[in-house]
This record gives C-alpha cells, structure tokens and sequence, in this order.
C-alpha cells in the first residue's frame, strides 16, 4: 500500500491479493476520477460519500486504511487557516516527508451548513472507536492522525462560534460532544495499558528484567523481555500518538481570535500530582519495554510543550508535575540505547528548551547578569542533567541524532561567525567573548563536575556507540576547556578521573572506541601535562601498544597520541619514542612467508570465518563487550585475529610522519629542545626503505601503500631541498617499480598511491627533476602514463562536475 498521495492509495486497492470485492474497486475508480477531473474535489458531496462509502467496508483493511488516508486529506483541506509552523507530531522522524494537503483547500470560515464535510464529521468519532485498537499497524497509524485533525477542525470550528449562522451552531456544539468522546475513547484505552504496567513489574522473567525483589532496577528495554517486544501493547503506541495529535489540535490561535480552547484548561484534572495519566505517561516514556512506546510518549511531552506556549500556561513548564515528568522522560531518553528513543528525546530536548528560554525573556526583560549564560538560568535546577547528555548527542554514531543535537546546540547557545572561526563554530562550543556568561563553552566549564562524571559513566557504558561518543565528548574537553586561557582550571580536578576512564576504554573490543580513547589521552597530555604525569607511564605502555593495532586508523591515533606526548614532555619523551621506532621498525622481517595463493585460500576458508567478529543490527561498529579489569576485552578476546609483524612495521610509518610534522627544524619545531635531525632521521628511512622492498608476504601492498601516502606529508615537512637531496634516492627505484604494472602482481590499491606519490613529489620537487631522478632507473615511461591518466581523469571530471570535481555527486572542491 502506498499513502504518499491519495491518488496512489486509492490505486493501491486495485494491486492487492487476494482482490479486493467489485464495489470497492469500482468506488476506488470513481473517486480517482474525480480528484483527476476536479481541483475543489475535496468540496464534492461524491468525495465524502465515496471516502464514508471506503470506511464502512469491514471486511479488508486495505478500503479502511484508504478511507482513513482520504478522511486526513479532506480535513485538512478544510483547514489550512488552522495550521501553522510550529503544529505538528513528531512520529515518523523529521526526514520522512509528511503528505501534505490537497490544492483545494479552504478555510474553517468557509464551511457552511450544507458543506459535505458535516457528513464526514459525524462519522468518523465511531470509526475511530471501532479501530483504534485494529490489528493492523497501517490503521491504527491512520487513526492517530485522523484523531489529530479532526480535534483541529472541531476545535477550530468551536473558536469561531460567535461567527456562526444559527443553523450551525447547534451542529458545532454537537460535535464538540463527539470531540470529547473520542478522547474519552483514547483515554480508556490508555488507562488500561497503563495498568498492564502493574502486571508485567510481577512477571519473574529470567533475563534480568525488573522482579520484585529488584524494584530499583527498571524494566528490561531490550527484546528479551517479550515474544517480540510488542506483545500486549499493540495500541499503546497509537493511542499516544493519537492522544498527542489530539492535543495539538485542540489548542487553536489565530490572529482574529484568542485561544478558546486548550487541551490544559479543558483536561486540567489530567495534570495533577499523583493522577494516572502522569504516573503513566512517565512509566511509557522511561521504563517501557518497547521503544516504539517510549518514542511515542515523548512525542505526547512535545505537543504539551507546545500547549502550554500557545496558551501562555508558562506554570506548568515552570513548577508543576508535568514538569518533573519532562525531566524523567529526558534523563532517561536522551541516554537511551535506542536512536529512535533518543532521536525523540532530542526533539522533546530542543522544544522544552526553547521554550523555557522564551519564558525566561520575558519574563526578565532587561536584566543582564554576565556570571552565567541564559540556558543555565532558565533551565535552572536542570542544567546538571541536560547539558551532560545535549553535549554527549553531538558526538552520538546516528547522524540523525548527532546533526539535530548539533543544530540544538547552536540554536540554544549561538554561534557568532564574526567572531567564532567556523572550525569551532562546527564544533559547537562556542566561546564568542560578546557571549552572555562565556557560550556553550563557558556553561561547560561551570557544570565541569556533573559533566566528567557523566563522560565518564559513558565510557563505561553497554552500548559501544555510547562509549565511542564518550570518548569524543572527553577529547573535545581537553581541547576547548583544557586549552582555553579562562577556564582551563575548571577542568582541571576532573582530568584523574577523565583519564582513568579513557585507559579503561584502550582495553575496549570496538576498535572506534580504542580509537578515540587513544587520540584524547594524548590531547590531555598537550592540555594538562603536570596533571598526566603520574599516569605518563601507563599511558605510554597503551600507546605503543596499540601502534601495533589490527586497525589501521588506531595505528595512526597511536602515532598522533604519542606526536603530542612528545610536544608535552620533550626530550625524554622523544628518545622513548625514538627506541620504540628502532625496536618496531623492522618487525615486518619476521612476518611469516605466504604466497598470494595461499592467503586468497585462507580468506576464502570458511572454517577461518567461524565463531569471528558479531556486528551490531543497523550498525556497521561491531557488537561488542566492554573492556577493562575484570572484563573481556581486546587482549583477552578467546576469539581474536593475532596481531601481525608487519602492522608494527606500519604502525611506525605514521609515527615517523609525525615526527617529520611536528620537529622537523628550528624554525618549524613544536618544542625548541626537540629537532629531528637527519643524523636520527636518515637511518631510521634508510631501514624503513629496505624494509618496504620486502615481499614475501602478501600483505607487503598493504605496507608500501601506506608508506606512499605518508612520503608526501613527510617530504613537504621536511622542505624540498633537504628531501631532495638527502632522502628522495632512498625511495626512487621502490617507487619506480611499484609505478609500473605491467611487469608485476601489486595490488591496485598500492598501485594508485604509489601513482598519487610519484604526482605529488613531482610536484614538490619540480617535475623535471623528478622525472630525471626516475629515468636513471628505468621508470620514467611509467611516470609519463600515470601522469597523462591523472590528466584524463581531471578532464573527465570537468566534463562531469564542470569544477574539476572526481564525481558529479562530491562535495564542491575547496579553493
């Protein structure tokens, strides 16, 4: 079934299977004829009575479903005065297009007493009865929104009473009685899912959910806990959504009228302290079992919210229990293992926010206190727990729950372009010096403590996106608070614990965990050095440890981490690196000989495969334990592949990269007592070339792959004419022969970046020079093609992109 248009759902019914009855494929045909030959269909007494003639069809629900879908459609149409930007549930996810309301649309000052739309009115209370529980997710979807417009049309209708004739005034006020009975309905139904709560806490279920000898701990979010984690709450998701769209439609303002009616006045009962209509909306929305619930309860927090703005009930966000229920809900679904779940905390998150931040306006016009920023002093007591978790979700593996935290963050703290480099503007600490109470990160800096505590409860979590996230949020306070002038020392009693947390997550079976954590202890290094002093020797251990990683990109972080140990600690520090590099550089010596033969047969094993890696559902991180003491982890896995020698080997290649970066020279050097001269650097590549010529092992591509995408960077580092002169020979003729393959087996992967090499060095040291360089061992033919191919490719990007983009669809090329 397809609900994008109505045209394409009303042909839907002509595509199912079994088919549907003659009359109902004939009415299907009908009502396309008329919304094809007719732009004010939705006015048409035969499109009323076609879409009433859809919902009295019992027997399928596909004509129920349509009639829904039409129902919403022509609602709509009759009131698009009604809506604005700020309406709306939030169910389906920001992304997901939404359909939208016919052409033909008019207003609620249009309708008139014989307008067919009455008709459709005066049904759709007990269709909505009758499904509201249906068996199929599709209907009970299409009475959540048909809940939602129809409470906005009625309500709005009720608003313009006094502007009514006389003959619809009595039709009005009767509809407004069916109003209140569908959300009587909706109420019922809740109620008695709300009570299977009390059930389902006595059910002694041996995967570890909740029992009464464990009343602290909550009920079990995963599968495990059901037949398949909807099993008795198959309405309960609908009917909060229908509840929600309710709600938002019966809260109607317009600029002749003022708010008539409002959800919080006309159900104030609903929002007292103790009453069950909270107790179970924070229940759904934090201990659920089902995550589908719990998104759904949040999308009900939302439509409050946006209640009590449009009703100016600014009380009720202030200091009441819907209040303490918004802040449960956002504690627990802003760290929520679900994305989904925490996607709806974020929206929740933003419109709470907001919202406080427009009461706080003006409420206090005209005062300016400096000390603090207005999120800290409207948010009040709840700083402590949102800032943690707002901070936390920028960095979260779903794009969609990074990006709106991200937009969250700026919209809530803003970024002055003028005065906040983009870098940093993207990052979202922003620390303009014309900021109230220093920006986001001037709140950080002040809640410091509930925030390291929270980063470091994260990094310790189940979830490995979790504790990846975590990683980030410690390594960005390291370098925006750690390295900022006013409050570094904010930070500073926090760094121990921080550090502790990051070590723990080095022994993490996720590779992108051990990655980040690798990468922020040496950030802290370049930021608190006195403070990671006593921790230095630890610290170095995992670093050369994961220099050997099975991951390439943990190799390179490795190298980067100790890079900055070095610019932190000096002289000391470099010759420790430097015996690590003479030690490491030549283990790919000992890697054991193996055809390329006999390593396809081994890739192609599929006894090698068995009881291997596990990934995540809808992630590509793999599914994985923590580490640490106490724990299985990366170096106590009983199912792991060995390190290989030649990754050392790989794992120093980046190492000397920075190295070359950072102290190549007197004038360039990070630290003046550190300078790598050519007397440590020149045999330290000398062996490293030597070491590179070695194939006896399948995986050497992969080594010299590596080693022409460093040359580059290591060569501009080090200048042109001390790369030419004393270290260009060293890597010719490899480079020559790893150039051409037309006489050999290298990957094609080693063959571009030994072509990517040979074009930037050209262009480093002139390419005559080179080129001059490259025929005196037999590789300048191979030279030429590749450049005369990297010209035909650059010509048939142009032809595509028109901006020499590689593909049509990149990112445009930066200047």
């Amino acid at each position: 079934m397809d609900f994008s248009t109505i045209d394409r759902a009303l042909l839907s019914l002509n595509r199912r299977h079994p088919p549907l009855l003659p009359n109902v494929i004939d009415l299907s045909k009908s009502l396309v004829s008329l919304v094809s030959s007719s732009d004010a269909y939705v006015a048409h007494p035969e499109y009323v009575s076609g879409i009433i003639g859809l919902l009295s069809q019992g027997d399928r629900w596909e004509p129920l479903a349509v009639g829904l879908c039409l129902a919403v459609d022509c609602i709509e149409s009759h009131a698009t005065d009604l809506a604005d930007e700020d309406r709306g549930v939030y169910a389906d996810g920001p992304r997901i297009p939404e359909m939208h309301a016919s052409e033909a649309a008019s207003s609620v000052q249009s309708i008139t007493a014989e307008s067919p739309i009455f008709l459709l009115l005066d049904v759709l209370p007990s269709t909505i009865h009758e499904n509201i529980e249906h068996s199929e997710p599709r209907v009970r979807s299409l009475i959540a929104k048909v809940v939602g417009v129809y409470a906005l049309l009625t309500t709005g209708l009720s608003s313009h009473m006094d502007c009514l004739p006389d003959e619809m005034k009595q039709r009005v006020s009767d509809l407004q009685i069916k109003r209140r009975e569908v959300h009587d309905a909706i109420l019922k139904s809740l109620k008695y899912h709300f009570e299977m709560k009390v059930r389902e806490a006595e059910m002694d279920v041996n995967d570890g959910v909740r029992t009464e000898e464990g009343a602290d701990e909550k009920i079990s979010k995963a599968s495990d806990g059901a037949l398949d984690d909807t099993t008795g709450w198959r309405a309960l998701e609908t009917n909060l959504h229908a509840l929600a769209g309710y709600i938002d439609g019966n809260c109607v303002t317009s600029s002749t009228n003022p708010v008539t009616v409002s959800y919080l006045s006309e159900q104030a009962h609903l929002f007292t302290e103790g009453h069950w209509f909270l107790e179970g909306l924070e229940y759904c929305s934090v201990t659920h079992i089902n995550r589908h619930v719990r998104a759904a309860s949040s999308a009900v927090m939302v439509v409050l919210v946006t209640t009590c703005m449009r009703s100016h009930n600014y009380e009720m966000l202030l200091d009441s229990p819907l209040r303490s229920v918004i802040k449960e809900s956002l504690k627990g679904n802003l760290a929520d293992n679900w994305s989904q779940v925490r996607m709806a905390g974020s929206v929740l998150c933003r419109k709470f926010v907001e919202a406080l931040l427009k009461i706080y306006e003006e409420q206090h016009t005209g005062e300016d206190t400096e000390d603090v920023t207005v999120f800290e002093a409207a948010v009040g007591d709840m700083v402590t727990m949102l800032l943690p978790r707002m901070c936390l979700n920028r960095f979260y593996l779903a794009q969609g729950v990074k990006l709106y935290s991200q937009d969250t963050w700026k919209m809530v703290f803003g970024s002055n372009k003028d005065q906040v480099d983009a870098a940093e503007g993207d990052q979202g600490l922003h620390s303009s010096e014309d900021c109230r109470g220093g920006g986001g990160i001037g709140a950080v800096a002040r809640n410091a403590a509930p925030l390291c505590r929270y980063y470091s409860k994260m990094c310790d979590a189940d979830n490995h996106a979790v504790r990846e996230a975590g990683c980030q949020g410690v390594a960005e306070l390291a370098q925006k608070i750690g390295m900022h002038p006013t409050y570094a020392e904010y930070l500073s009693p926090y760094v121990p614990m921080l550090l502790q947390a990051l070590l723990m997550c080095f022994h993490d079976e996720s590779w992108p965990v051990r990655d980040e954590a690798c990468l922020a202890c040496g950030t802290f290094c370049l930021a608190y050095a006195e403070e990671c002093t006593p921790e230095l020797p630890t610290l170095f251990e995992r670093w050369t440890e994961q220099l050997t990683d099975q991951i390439w990109s943990v190799r390179e972080r490795a190298a980067v981490a100790l890079g900055d140990a070095i610019t932190a600690y000096g002289r000391d520090m470099l010759e420790k690196v430097l015996e690590v590099i003479r030690k490491k550089l030549p283990a790919a010596k000992d890697q054991p000989p193996m055809s390329r033969e006999e390593y396809k047969r081994l890739q192609n094993d599929i006894q090698a495969h068995t009881n291997n890696q596990l990934y995540s559902c809808g992630s590509l991180a793999p599914k994985l334990r923590k580490g640490g003491a106490g724990r299985i982890g990366c170096s106590s896995c009983a199912i792991d592949r060995p390190k290989a020698p030649w990754e050392a080997t790989d794992g120093c290649i980046y190492l000397i990269r920075e190295l070359c970066i950072r102290f190549p020279d007197d004038e360039d050097t990070n630290r003046e007592d550190t300078i790598i001269g050519d007397d440590i650097l020149l045999p330290i590549m000398t062996e490293l070339a030597e070491i590179c010529r070695l194939s006896h092992y399948p995986q050497s591509d992969d080594l010299r792959t590596t080693l022409w995408r460093q040359l580059p960077p290591i060569a501009q580092a080090l200048g042109k004419k001390r790369f030419k002169r004393m270290y260009l020979d060293l890597f010719v003729e490899l480079l020559s022969k790893n150039i051409d393959d037309r006489f050999n087996s290298a990957s094609q992967l080693s063959i571009h970046a030994a072509g990517q090499c040979a074009e930037e060095l050209a262009n480093l040291v002139g390419l005559g020079i080179f080129r001059g360089r490259l025929a005196e061992v037999g590789g300048a033919e191979a030279f030429d093609r590749v450049i005369e191919e990297r010209k035909r490719e650059l010509q048939a990007a142009c032809r595509f992109g028109g901006d020499g983009q590689f593909s049509p669809f990149s990112p445009p090329t930066v200047a």
